[in-house]
């Protein structure tokens, strides 16, 4: 798979970064930057999430900022125009997602000099992955059939929950597109951090500190660590109000959500995902789910760097499932 770039833990931040999450959609990049956006913002630092690079930004207030009207209108150059531009003051998070780059079509000279430039630009670049891409695939093949890219609200999970077979041929092309992502990566993208969407749910905390510098921020603002804040909300919005019946527990998912939204408001962020579906979840929900692990498996004997292993654990639960 490569060499990939670790830098050393950070204890303070002088002077502000801007962080680039790359990504194929799916691998938990919406969450991150949000999480990132979110703790830079709490240690007093000037921040804003422009989303997505390739589909609308502008400069808002000396500022880089998301304009989803635009979508595909801009060239390469004039995003990298808008980058430079924008206030050397205030940290970027942004977005490439390579799925983005394919629907644009820009020549391929074009791409590889917007590529050097966003390793130039960005100093910390992050590689989403998943440990378990049998889940990866799946999960894009629920929200092919539900048409909920990320759940906000237990709306959303109702539509999720509703989705009771995948299409198997979408489903093997998510599998090849991963692949594709990593070899996109291996090509244009050196030195770069890699951080998998589970240990984003599971141990943000770290990840967060990491990525930062900062220890601890969430749990000293709201009295609740990250990881707590995501369990406690996928088990609210999955209706079990015991789990989230600690007074404190409740204060500290109130004062996260009030974060969010003000976050939102100010128009730094636009919207921060829930946890969907475990891979319990799916199990139980699709019925051809074991007709597509056999099909991974058969997919996974080309890749020899994909742990076949990981397909069957379920890291939200901690268990395999068969």
């Amino acid at each position: 798979m490569g060499e990939f770039f670790l830098p050393p833990l950070l204890t303070h931040l002088n002077t502000h970064m801007n962080y680039l999450i790359l990504t194929p959609d799916g691998v938990g990049s919406t969450i991150l930057q949000r999480l990132i956006t979110m703790t830079l913002y709490m240690e007093k630092h000037n921040v804003m999430n422009t989303h997505e690079l390739t589909n609308g930004i502008e400069i808002q207030n000396g500022v880089a900022g998301k304009n989803f009207d635009l979508e595909y209108t801009q060239s390469l150059k004039k995003i990298t125009d808008i980058l430079q531009q924008s206030h050397k003051q205030t940290a970027l998070v942004s977005r490439v997602a390579k799925y983005h780059l394919d629907s644009r079509n820009d020549p391929i000279r074009d791409c590889e000099e917007f590529y050097q430039f966003l390793n130039n630009f960005f100093e910390r670049k992050i590689m989403c992955v998943r440990e378990n891409i049998f889940e990866y695939a799946m999960s894009w093949s629920i929200r092919e059939r539900s048409g909920v890219l990320n759940v906000y609200s237990r709306q959303d999970r109702t539509k999720v929950s509703q989705v009771t077979d995948v299409d198997e041929t979408y489903f093997l092309q998510k599998c090849q597109e991963y692949v594709n992502y990593q070899t996109w990566i291996e090509k244009n993208f050196p030195k770069l951090e890699k951080v998998s969407y589970e240990s984003i749910l599971k141990d943000g905390d770290a990840v967060m500190e990491k990525l930062t510098g900062h220890k601890n921020t969430f749990e000293n603002h709201t009295g609740m660590p990250l990881s707590s804040i995501i369990e406690k909300e996928y088990d609210f919005l999955k209706n079990s109000f015991d789990s989230v019946s600690d007074p404190v527990e409740v204060k500290g998912l109130v004062k996260y959500r009030l974060m969010c939204k003000e976050l939102n408001r100010k128009g730094i962020v636009k919207g921060v995902p829930l946890k969907n579906t475990t891979l319990t979840d799916k199990k139980n929900q699709i019925k051809n789910f074991d007709v597509c692990l056999d099909k991974f498996y058969g997919f996974a004997k080309n890749h020899n760097w994909i742990d076949q292993s990981h397909a069957t654990y379920d890291f939200w639960n901690g268990t395999h499932i068969c």
